[in-house]
């Protein structure tokens, strides 16, 4: 696991796995056999960096397929806290996240376990955009189903360090 400074937290942000064809309803399309074995394979690779395959928090997107995603993810790693959050769609408000991100560790910072790592599962083009802004790059990586990106974030300095980009099986 790498080392963090004390006022850093882990931020994996990741795509869910492969879903079935698009249908009449996007939010209610679920992952393919093939997305389940791909989540599976992320939840694994992601073991390195979690402490005794914890992680703090997890922020996942109402539609189904990454509410499935966060179920593989489960197989692997136990979250102390998850959340539903609305605005992590594919066309939702990245400049609202990464607020909400910097709130969440301003909050957990004044109790006696700060948040030291947060599993955010959404989609693309979310998680393309979101990892721009938080790490201040404008490269919009693309994120391939159950890719996961790996970033030092610091909430101080509102911004974040890519250290890994795991692009899966």
């Amino acid at each position: 696991m790498p080392r963090q400074s004390s006022d850093s937290t882990l931020l994996f942000i990741m795509r869910h796995g492969e879903a079935e064809p698009a249908r009449r309803d996007d939010r209610q399309r679920q992952l393919t056999d093939n997305g389940r074995l791909q989540s599976l394979a992320t939840s694994e690779w992601l073991e390195k960096y979690s402490q005794h395959q914890t992680i703090d928090m997890a922020l996942v997107s109402p539609y189904r397929r990454t509410k499935q995603t966060f179920e593989m993810m489960q197989q692997h790693h136990r979250f102390l806290n998850n959340q539903i959050c609305n605005d992590i769609v594919p066309d939702g408000d990245i400049h609202l996240t990464h607020d909400y991100i910097d709130a969440l560790l301003q909050q957990s910072r004044s109790r006696l376990k700060p948040l030291r790592s947060i599993l955010l599962v959404s989609h693309m083009p979310f998680v393309s955009y979101l990892l721009d802004e938080i790490c201040q790059i404008q490269r919009m990586p693309l994120f391939a189903t159950a890719s996961v990106a790996v970033v030092n974030y610091s909430g101080i300095g509102h911004r974040g360090e890519l250290l890994e980009h795991y692009q899966g099986r």
